[in-house]
């Protein structure tokens, strides 16, 4: 990959951040629809249980069959689309024009190892997190790696993983700042965005009054802000992985 787009692996974090938002903007016109299509696929459970007019209860998750299926579908879609948003901004920083095609060939035939992957290395960060909570922690952040890994070498699930812990040890620190900058900046954005929708909303007295048009408005300003916030995290991961790939 080209720099200096890219940096090597003895960048500080900020020269990481600023490498991730030249990505963000070089890819961004070309990246952004396939990231609003992994958003909607992502959302399919909560957007169906909507419609059943009952309450979400984390404690207590649904039972309803339907929201399953739905859940296992949108995360499935949603991987194979990050998948390729990934793979068409590394086309796009080698210079190569957009081939959804080839793009899309490239992520199914790693789809099934990235979904193995994802799965057994969320069960880890999750026994991590119960143990003593900083396992877990150390863990989310080295899989901050994982969908590159998958994508750019060939590797069992379980491989990959390893292969993560290896890429992001030495660069935990980095990994650690940029991560922690790059989700506040992402909270600040949506919370943002919420209080000008709330601004616009505060004109209807009554919120039972308030036009359909204006709800669907508000549910696509923030799936919006999701799909800009992905890609952002997509060029992330990818100058994060060039960076520990380039000093490991």
């Amino acid at each position: 990959m080209p720099e200096p787009l890219l940096p090597p692996g003895s960048a500080a974090v900020n020269e990481l951040m600023d490498a991730a938002t030249r990505v963000f903007r070089r890819t961004l016109a070309k990246s952004l629809p396939i990231a609003m299509f992994a958003i909607l696929l992502a959302a399919l459970p909560q957007m169906y249980w909507q419609t059943t007019g009952k309450p979400m209860d984390l404690v207590h998750p649904p039972l309803d069959a339907t929201f399953w299926v739905l859940s296992v579908i949108g995360y499935l879609g949603y991987q194979l689309l990050m998948a390729v948003l990934m793979l068409r901004q590394r086309a796009l920083l080698q210079g190569r024009p957009p081939a959804l095609q080839q793009e899309f060939a490239a992520a199914l035939g790693r789809w099934p190892v990235l979904v193995a992957t994802s799965v057994l290395g969320g069960m880890l960060v999750f026994l991590g997190t119960l143990a003593l909570l900083v396992p877990g922690l150390f863990l989310l952040l080295c899989f901050l790696l994982l969908r590159p890994v998958v994508l750019f070498e060939k590797r069992d699930p379980w491989s990959a993983l390893l292969r993560c812990i290896q890429l992001a040890r030495p660069q935990w620190r980095k990994i650690t700042g940029t991560f922690v900058i790059a989700a506040l900046v992402f909270v600040v954005c949506l919370v943002a965005a919420a209080a000008c929708l709330e601004i616009l909303g505060a004109v209807f007295s009554d919120p039972a009054a308030m036009p359909p048009a204006f709800k669907a408005f508000s549910a696509a300003c923030g799936l919006g802000v999701e799909a800009v916030a992905w890609v952002y995290f997509s060029a992330l991961w990818l100058v994060l992985y060039s960076a520990a790939s380039s000093s490991a």
